[in-house]
């Protein structure tokens, strides 16, 4: 949370940064008051100095987009940030991965669970209900039942494929991260 916070604050100083350089053409070749002074800090460790003109505070780019784990290129009058993203973010980003497929293998094993007494019990039992009513008057009713109980357990299966589907998906996204 910590961190959030603080990537927040980083965030906060990037964007000023940049209506400040768009401002700062607007200072070009006049006499300015500097109105104060601030100091930016990360975890607790100053990065640079912000000055303060006409309410807005001034601080070196390049100091905050290191901080902040930018890349920063100069590109004749421009100055160009690209998100990079830090260790801190990509194991954030790992764990809730990992926190997601735990879940879904909760729920594939719950899901195979299904499948498995389907295949077991319920179908068997079905036919069997079926098998004992044929040439009766509830043969109809019976085969009902079983096609119903067939149809249940091909929709089961139909939601374990997917749900594996989805964890080859999120295995992919942990590979990807852990590169």
């Amino acid at each position: 949370m910590k961190k959030f916070i603080m990537g927040v604050i980083v965030g906060a100083l990037l964007f000023s940064g940049v209506t400040v350089f768009a401002d700062s053409a607007s200072l070009v070749g006049k006499m300015v008051k500097i109105q104060g002074l601030m100091s930016i800090e990360k975890s607790g460790n100053k990065i640079a100095d912000a000055y303060v003109i006409n309410g807005a505070a001034y601080a070196p780019v390049r100091a905050v987009s290191q901080a902040s784990g930018s890349s920063l290129s100069v590109e004749g009058k421009k100055i160009i940030m690209n998100e990079s993203t830090t260790d801190d973010e990509k194991a954030v980003q790992l764990s809730a991965v990992q926190f997601k497929r735990t879940q879904l293998l909760k729920k594939i094993t719950a899901a195979e669970g299904g499948v498995k007494v389907y295949e077991t019990k319920y179908i068997p039992s079905a036919q069997e209900k079926y098998d004992t009513a044929k040439g009766t008057q509830y043969e109809q009713q019976a085969k009902e039942w079983l096609d119903a109980r067939k149809s249940e357990y091909e929709q089961r299966k139909a939601e374990l494929a997917d749900l594996q589907q989805q964890l080859t998906d999120i295995d992919a996204q942990i590979a990807a991260l852990q590169q």
